[in-house]
């Protein structure tokens, strides 16, 4: 199988970066001291939509990676994938303690990144045991985290540009 390039931690991470700073921004936007003619609500728009490109990609990835397998896929297709996964360590691999699971994910190099440690705990209690239903697999939570990550942050984003519409609307009537 061809060699293909897979990025998900760099577009994870700045997917992160991008939606972090949208909120932030869109919260001294709505700060009452900040006029609501300031350029902050731009600047958070624009950081909003750059985050969700990168987490579409990244999204893209992990499907291609980690999803169903197509039905007309062949043996050596799913092998290069599972292959690929390992290599760019989307994957836990044979792991199925939560304590040891716990202890990968703090010292993970992306996932501290987007978490502070007891938020990561959140994370891994609410998710462990989802990911272990259905046809969903616990090797990849990891994935599966940093997802819920960055979803959470384009929801509590998307609120938060409701809010600071209305105040640009208030403003200009």
């Amino acid at each position: 199988m061809p060699s293909m390039n897979f990025n998900f931690e760099v577009k994870v991470k700045s997917a992160y970066e991008a939606l972090s700073q949208a909120v932030n921004l869109l919260q001294i936007y709505l700060n009452d001291r900040t006029p609501a003619s300031s350029s902050e609500y731009y600047r958070a728009k624009g950081l909003l939509r750059e985050g969700k490109l990168f987490f579409e990609e990244a999204l893209k990835e992990a499907r291609k990676l980690l999803g169903p397998l197509p039905p007309y896929s062949t043996p050596d297709y799913e092998h290069w994938r599972e292959e690929t996964a390992r290599d760019v360590k989307l994957i836990l691999g044979d792991k199925v303690d939560y304590e040891e699971i716990k202890k990968m994910m703090l010292m993970d190099s992306c996932l501290p990144r987007l978490f502070s440690p007891e938020e990561l705990e959140a994370y891994l209690a609410k998710y462990y045991e989802d990911q272990q239903k259905g046809k969903r697999k616990l090797e990849n939570l990891k994935c599966r985290l940093a997802i819920a990550r960055l979803d959470d942050l384009i929801r509590q984003a998307e609120d938060l540009l409701l809010q600071a519409q209305k105040k640009l609307q208030a403003s200009l009537l």
